[in-house]
């Protein structure tokens, strides 16, 4: 999933910003990542600065922040940012979480809004990545029984 490819960029990417460095094998594997999404010649967003690509995605994901708390659609994602529809207001420069789950894993992003469109009733966001992501394992210790909770998620 691409999600998990991301995930292992800005780790080893946070890393870097630590100072703890980098072995020979995961030095190499930032290179690849960085090549994946390396811009082409002919792409404008190259000509503005941006150092990666971004890759269209269609992923369900939950942010958080400040009194945020809403379920977005991440429609671009790469290893410098991502792109979210049906979000709510992220004021330029405001640290929100991104929480995507994927099976038993909950990866988690810290990024920090960088532009806003209107985009219908809610807003086209966009977010640059910062510091380093968090990947959560789920483990259920018995058998889940539906409750309240359960109910007022599928009514959402």
């Amino acid at each position: 999933m691409l999600v998990d490819v991301i995930f292992q960029y800005r780790t080893l990417v946070g890393k870097c910003e630590l100072g703890v460095g980098l072995e020979w094998e995961e030095i190499e594997q930032v290179t690849l990542i960085e090549s994946r999404f390396a811009p082409t010649a002919d792409d404008r967003r190259m000509k503005n600065g941006r150092r990666f690509r971004r890759e269209a995605v269609k992923l369900d994901a939950v942010m958080r922040g400040d009194r945020i708390h809403d379920r977005v659609e991440i429609v671009e994602i790469g290893p410098g940012g991502l792109v979210c529809r049906n979000a709510p207001y992220v004021a330029r420069g405001e640290l929100i979480e991104i929480v995507v789950e994927d099976g038993e894993l909950s990866y988690r992003f810290r990024a920090q809004g960088v532009w806003l469109k209107d985009d219908g009733d809610d807003y086209r966001v966009g977010l640059a990545l910062v510091g380093m992501p968090v990947c959560l394992n789920k483990v259920a210790i018995s058998a889940h029984h539906a409750d309240v909770v359960d109910k007022l998620a599928a009514a959402a």
